[in-house]
């Protein structure tokens, strides 16, 4: 499996030190945080000058996320505002290819994505459908990919689930739409997260890693070992992503880089450990992943 590290993990410290940590780490990959690191309005000479810091590191960029600025809205109905994303999106695909990124995820809540009271569910899902479909024919020019996320519900009223996400990218029917899920949404909204992982698996793109706190894998209470069997069961073969946060009242970034590491530390031991017993169990005939949750917390 490969691992990529989200460099919202790091906050707003300098972006060039944070890909050469994740690299340090073990990471194969960085995932930026675009409105953070590499907004829309950044120049051709700046992306070719992050992109040269990957390569330098010996990694790659596996993905663009939290891409949106606040400025463009999602699920309306309004054609203004649909042409205005669609613009925006286009934009950022621009960015992904500039940096050799493979994937754009569609992530978002509270007011972006959110549909709002009044207006009809199925319109505003078939006017974004619409705006993704678009998307992806413009990113397919570029061999960039468009991944939907599911959202738990106190994050947005719109995607939330595995299953409403895949059938929602079915109803785009376009190659270069997938979906992406996170394991902290799905601890949230998934009855048989493990389950949901194994049926929909097919459609993901790409996988954010995250316990049931929003920290490390380790630090919290899912199972990654059922996790890591079911993804494997399911062909995935893409980027696992760590998007995690010191999330407090009062924070939402860790307190120094050197805190970020050590929740890094604990996340990879954590995800490497589940999936080597995965492949052990796939090469001996069995994935049930059936494993008490791994967790390296204090060691």
């Amino acid at each position: 499996m490969k691992f990529s590290m989200c460099t919202a993990v790091y906050g707003m410290h300098d972006l060039h030190d944070t890909i050469n940590r994740a690299a340090r780490l073990g990471f194969d990959a960085v995932e930026i945080t675009a409105a953070k690191h590499l907004p829309v309005e950044s120049t051709k000479e700046y992306r070719e000058e992050v992109k040269g810091w990957i390569k330098d590191a010996g990694i790659k960029c596996s993905a663009l996320h939290y891409i949106f600025d606040g400025s463009v809205k999602l699920a309306t109905t309004d054609p203004e505002l649909n042409e205005k994303c669609y613009e925006y999106l286009c934009k950022v695909v621009d960015v992904a290819a500039d940096v050799e990124a493979p994937t754009v995820i569609i992530g978002s809540g509270g007011t972006t994505r959110n549909i709002e009271e009044g207006t009809d569910r199925e319109e505003a899902a078939r006017a974004m459908a619409d705006v993704i479909r678009r998307v992806g024919d413009y990113a397919q020019t570029k061999d960039v990919y468009i991944a939907v996320e599911a959202i738990n519900r106190y994050e947005t009223t719109f995607l939330n689930t595995m299953q409403e996400a895949t059938e929602f990218i079915e109803m785009v029917n376009h190659p270069y739409v997938r979906t992406m899920a996170d394991t902290f949404h799905i601890n949230i909204e998934e009855t048989d997260p493990a389950a949901s992982v194994r049926k929909y698996g097919y459609a993901l793109q790409n996988l954010h890693l995250a316990d049931s706190n929003r920290m490390a894998p380790g630090t919290g209470h899912i199972d990654f070992n059922a996790i890591a069997a079911a993804l494997l069961e399911s062909g995935f073969n893409k980027y696992c992503s760590f998007e995690v946060f010191g999330l407090y009242p009062w924070k939402l970034w860790f307190d120094s880089p050197e805190e970020a590491d050590r929740q890094m530390e604990i996340g990879i031991r954590t995800a490497k450990a589940a999936f080597e017993r995965a492949e052990y169990n796939v090469s001996y005939g069995s994935i049930e992943g059936k494993f008490g949750a791994t967790s390296y917390e204090g060691r």
